[in-house]
Order: C-alpha cells, then sequence, then structure tokens
C-alpha cells in the first residue's frame, strides 16, 4: 500500500480531531477526506476510526496505525529536511533542552548569533536541571551534564564544563588565597547542592587522572548561580565551570585562584532521540553549540589573584 495522503489525511484528521479542522488544514473538502480515510480503512481491512455526528475517536487498531503512521511521516520529513540541508536554510520550531545555569550564562548570552545566523527557525527553550523523557516533553535535542544513564539516546560531545577555582577580591584580601588543594581545608567553602541532594565533589586533574574532592562547606547552595553570587558577596571561595564565572570574572567581581590546578570538568552532551534522520534544524543547533563551547569554555585572561597576605586570617571551613 503506497496511498500516501490517505494515510495524511488519517493522522491529520485524528490530530484535528475533525474531518472539517482537517480540510481546512489540507486544502479538501470534508468529504474528501472522509474518503481518503475509507478508502484507507478498505485497504487495510481494518476499521481506523469511530465516526458520529457528535464525536470522533480511536479504535484499537486505529491508535496502533496513527501512532507507526506519525513517526513514518515524522521521519519522511526529517529525511527531506536532511536532504536539502545543504541547499537551503534550516526553518521552523526547535524545541531545546538544557541546564537552567548552562542555558542562562552559555546559551542565552549567544542567542542572538543564532538568531541571525537562522532567522527562520523559531526556538523554544526549556531550562530544567532533572533528566528528562525527550520524547514525552516534545524536545528535540537537549544538552546534558556529565555521565549519560540513558542509552536510547543518541549522545555527541561537545565540549567540557571546565572548573576554576574562584574568590571575590574581598575575600582574598581578608584570608588570603589557597595554593593546592591541602590549603581548602583552611577556607570559607562555598559549595553547589546537586539535584539529587548530594553536595558536588570539587575536581581536579593529577597525574594519575582525575579525582574527586569531598568538601565540607561553610555554605551549600541548591543553585549554580546563587554560589557565584555568594562568593561574589566574599562569602567564600568555590569551584565552578569557567563558563558560568566567565562574567564576573570579566567584570573583577572574582579572581581566579589556584591556577596552577587544572581541573578538566565534566563532560557537555547534545543528545537527542534516536532516528534515521536528523532534521536541518537540529543540524544547525548543534554545529552552532558546539562552537560556543569550543568559544566560551577555556578561561581568558582575567586579574591575577591579589598577593596572599604575609599572615593571613584564616577561617576552618
Amino acid at each position: 500500500m503506497e496511498d500516501f495522503a490517505a494515510i495524511s489525511a488519517f493522522v491529520r484528521v485524528v490530530e484535528a480531531k475533525s474531518f472539517a479542522a482537517a480540510a481546512a488544514q489540507l486544502g479538501m473538502t470534508p468529504s474528501g477526506v472522509s474518503r481518503a480515510v475509507s478508502r484507507l480503512e478498505e485497504q487495510l481491512g481494518a476499521r481506523l476510526l469511530f465516526r458520529s455526528t457528535r464525536s470522533l475517536r480511536l479504535t484499537d487498531d486505529g491508535a496502533s496505525f496513527h501512532a507507526r503512521c506519525k513517526e513514518i511521516l515524522a521521519d519522511l520529513t526529517e529525511a527531506t529536511e536532511a536532504l536539502g540541508y545543504a541547499s537551503r536554510k534550516p526553518s521552523g520550531k526547535l524545541r531545546i533542552g538544557a541546564p537552567a545555569a548552562v542555558g542562562r550564562t552559555v546559551i542565552i548570552p549567544r542567542l542572538a548569533e543564532f538568531e541571525q545566523r537562522y532567522p527562520d527557525i523559531r526556538l523554544e527553550l526549556s531550562m530544567c536541571d532533572y533528566a528528562y523523557d525527550l520524547n514525552e516533553e516534545g524536545i528535540d535535542c537537549a544538552i546534558r551534564v556529565g555521565p549519560l544513564e540513558d542509552s536510547s539516546l543518541i549522545a555527541r560531545k561537545i565540549g567540557y564544563l571546565r572548573n576554576v577555582m574562584i574568590a571575590s577580591p574581598e575575600y582574598l584580601a581578608k584570608y588570603g588565597a589557597p595554593q593546592s588543594i591541602e590549603d581548602l581545608k583552611d577556607h570559607r567553602c562555598i559549595n553547589y547542592i546537586q539535584p539529587n541532594g548530594r553536595p558536588r565533589q570539587w575536581q581536579f586533574d593529577t597525574p594519575s587522572g582525575q579525582v574527586g574532592i569531598d568538601i565540607d562547606g561553610h555554605l551549600l547552595i541548591n543553585d549554580a548561580e546563587s554560589v557565584i553570587q555568594a562568593v561574589v558577596a566574599g562569602l567564600g571561595i568555590t569551584q565552578a565551570p569557567h563558563v558560568i564565572a566567565a562574567c564576573m570574572l570579566d567584570f573583577g567581581k572574582l579572581e581566579l585562584v589556584m591556577t596552577d590546578t587544572n581541573s578538566t570538568g565534566k563532560p557537555v552532551w547534545i543528545v537527542y532521540p534516536q532516528k534515521k534522520h536528523l532534521s536541518a534544524r537540529v543540524q544547525a543547533f548543534i554545529e552552532w553549540v558546539r562552537e560556543v563551547f569550543e568559544q566560551s569554555n577555556e578561561p581568558g585572561k582575567h586579574k591575577k589573584p591579589v598577593a596572599v597576605p604575609a599572615e593571613p586570617e584564616r577561617i576552618r571551613a
């Protein structure tokens, strides 16, 4: 059976919940749409819809067939878009998911550039810190940080959230700057509480590999940007992704400390549901967001930390 017009009419009827509405969308008459669906039922040898003057509902066979047809038509649309990706500009609605801090500090400040490059894409950004089902939420692709648990998704690594150690000039003038990991126990440390309720481990690169350090925080906060604000207020020192702290570093409200200590940080991924073809919209976003992380992730030439006082006052975390 290759009656794609009838299949398309059937799917549109189900989504529009009426023959008249589907006909208006397809540029057909209601009777023409009804005949197309009846022709499809005859070819299949199965009833797809229960019809009455007041209601329209799917049969069990119709529900199964509709779900499958919707996927097939979506794949066909994406295959068409992918084929024409090189010859025409991507367009249409694109739903993106991202952790809140990454969305606010990395994605949104660069969105004007994305809109200028792809003016025909209408972007919808959903920011959330827990892992959600992309298919259930209708998300085309999402940014994920750290180890991936959902093996049903396709994942592409787009970079790392490289960490830096930061403190305010006022804090450093009063307490001095730590010179090593061991020095951290003598400082007021501010730490981020993860969605799972656990304090974040601070990560450092060593000759034997990456290690995670449990920090006995003087102050714990469950919002990454609020951690940065607390550090700016002089309440303590923290380790944070460079891309989140970059703005305050550029304005001189924060200083880099322990600059000889490297921290690659967690990998950043772009994930999307398994499909045979990626739409031009998703391909465009993946290419753009990879560029953003490449350009934004390396620590810039910020101010150096203030000198350590000869005998700084210390307060244990």
